[in-house]
């Protein structure tokens, strides 16, 4: 064979391939779009099998998006007549409007402004309704939730949440100033709106019902040390009577002198007023407030209930510092799991009455007697 007729061999060859592997892919393609799945393309692998891959113009898109170093402010208002705002303060954390400067709760806080940099969407829905022609028809002309996002360089972002969808998966949401309607996961809805719904006030800033306080706790040194001077005031929450006890020299509780003990209860909860001194310690040096690893405290026990009936009981250990220059307050930390917790200022007036009270426990004159 000569190689004119070796070389029209090859060609013909080459053509009926070609034309093989052009019909075949046509009727991927075919196969493709009747079967609804536009958002896909077909593509030959190396291995000669046709594959769908994705289109990069099908994915999701972005609700809103915005770098989270550049958040300055964030304001929630739920139901219109719920809201709160928070600010990022000049140690780059961030705290409350109001109460002024009071950090967020850590537990709820962690991950908050990661949401609000732009959450995706499952899908928009211009193929189906390209402009918002009635927002009634979605709630978006009294929206559940309204957030409003400051930036740096005087931006700022406003978004607003709908009504459910019937599955209740997702709410529609809106971006203000753009008409384009998107689907919103309802989990991301919950978690911001929860924000203005149930405000992540820190645990040691709450003051509760002196009903739920189960004890007082002064710790004279170390709270975690055996060899700790512990007095502890305990209410019984079935009776709600005092009694109180110093473990240095009791062997059980005692009854308490309500003459002394009946004005201190409604302070029990807490002072008022706290203050944050520094928003964060970086390197976790807290003495130069006096703040150390042999630092009295005082401990405030509360009790609670599940939604289920189950009672529980938890609190707030306050670690003591030294007092400010002016007297006014005591440094003090919350001690928590968390690495990046703040100075706190803690009214002296109220700590003073306290820890007295501890130095000199009020007994009863029934437990004087008994004596």
């Amino acid at each position: 064979m000569n190689l004119k007729a070796t070389g029209a061999i090859v060609v013909v060859a080459l053509l009926v391939g070609i034309i093989a592997w052009s019909n075949v892919f046509e009727i991927a393609v075919t196969r493709v779009q009747e079967g609804g799945l536009d958002d896909y393309h077909v593509v030959q692998s190396s291995l000669g099998r046709f594959v769908l891959v994705e289109k990069k113009d099908a994915k999701s898109p972005w609700f809103y998006q915005v770098a989270e170093d550049d958040i300055e402010t964030i304001s929630v208002t739920y139901l219109d007549d719920k809201s709160v705002s928070f600010y990022k303060t000049e140690d780059r954390t961030w705290a409350f409007t109001d109460p002024e400067g009071i950090p967020p709760n850590y537990n709820r806080w962690g991950g908050v402004t990661l949401l609000l940099s732009g959450p995706g969407t499952r899908r928009d829905l211009t193929a189906v309704q390209p402009l918002i022609d009635d927002p009634a028809q979605y709630g978006l002309d009294d929206p559940d939730t309204v957030v409003d996002v400051g930036l740096t360089a005087n931006r700022s972002v406003q978004f607003r949440l709908g009504d459910l969808t019937t599955d209740g998966r997702h709410h529609y949401g809106q971006v203000a100033g753009f008409p384009d309607l998107f689907l919103i996961a309802s989990s991301w809805g919950d978690v911001i709106s929860r924000l203005a719904n149930e405000p992540p006030i820190p645990k040691w800033y709450v003051r509760r019902d002196p009903v739920s306080i189960v004890e007082l706790n002064v710790y004279f040194g170390n709270p975690t040390t055996e060899d700790t001077h512990l007095v502890s005031f305990i209410q019984d929450y079935r009776t709600n009577e005092w009694s109180v006890i110093d473990y240095k020299v009791d062997e059980e509780e005692r009854p308490i002198d309500m003459d002394v003990w009946e004005p201190m209860i409604p302070l029990v909860p807490g002072p008022e007023n706290m203050t944050v001194v520094v928003s964060s310690v970086d390197d976790q040096d807290y003495t130069p407030w006096g703040i150390g690893d042999d630092s009295d405290a005082i401990e405030i026990r509360f009790s609670g209930e599940t939604e289920r009936g189950t009672r529980f009981t938890d609190g707030v250990l306050l670690i003591l510092g030294d007092k400010s220059e002016d007297d006014s307050v005591y440094y003090a930390k919350n001690e928590s799991n968390f690495v990046r917790q703040p100075v706190i200022g803690m009214p002296a007036e109220w700590v003073d009455a306290f820890v007295e009270l501890a130095k000199d426990p009020p007994y009863g004159k029934e437990s004087e007697e008994s004596n």
